[in-house]
């Protein structure tokens, strides 16, 4: 049984093909450079982004999350797009 399926166009990146799961994130490196003890640090942050790629029905995709801090509040942003179409 194979966990990761080459994407026939992209051969060199590999997609989680039998195994999904939600991850709390508590710890690792990501954690600690973004949400050090699990807590958002905004001093002298002016916005932060976090783009996600993902395949979806046949479409490599990406959706780009960005929250822009003004003052006291901030303004969240979201959007999806598609790149290309896999072949499959």
């Amino acid at each position: 049984m194979t966990l990761w399926g080459e994407t026939p166009i992209l051969p060199k990146y590999k997609i989680m093909t039998n195994y999904e799961k939600t991850v709390k994130i508590l710890e690792g490196p990501w954690e600690k450079a973004n949400f050090p003890q699990g807590k958002e640090n905004t001093k002298d942050v002016l916005s932060r982004k976090i783009v996600t790629t993902y395949v979806q029905d046949g479409y490599l995709c990406e959706m780009t999350s960005i929250r822009e801090y003004r003052g006291e509040d901030y303004h969240d942003t979201k959007s999806n797009k598609r790149i290309i179409k896999l072949d499959g």
